[in-house]
């Protein structure tokens, strides 16, 4: 017998336009900031994130996974912005 097959974490379909021909990539994904006072409009760009694009309009969707980083790695860079980093 096979080994069981994980369950996959891609979603059902795109939260933009609702399209289901979704592809799995690794790439930088830009987050716009809205925190503290000196933060507003700045971008963090944060690299190697594993997300699901969409075929049809381009949207990208971090996977479970990427989102973490993606939360990791803007809470480091709203430190640095703010000077709170040793």
């Amino acid at each position: 017998m096979g080994r069981p097959r994980a369950k996959t974490s891609t979603p059902p379909a795109c939260t933009n336009c609702a399209g289901t021909a979704l592809v799995r990539r690794i790439t930088t994904y830009p987050v716009r900031l809205t925190g503290p006072a000196p933060l507003p409009g700045k971008e963090i760009h944060v690299h190697r994130v594993a997300l699901h694009q969409c075929r049809s309009c381009g949207h990208l969707m971090p996977t479970h996974a990427g989102q973490a980083k993606v939360e990791r790695c803007v809470e480091r860079g709203i430190q640095l912005f703010l000077g709170l980093l040793p």
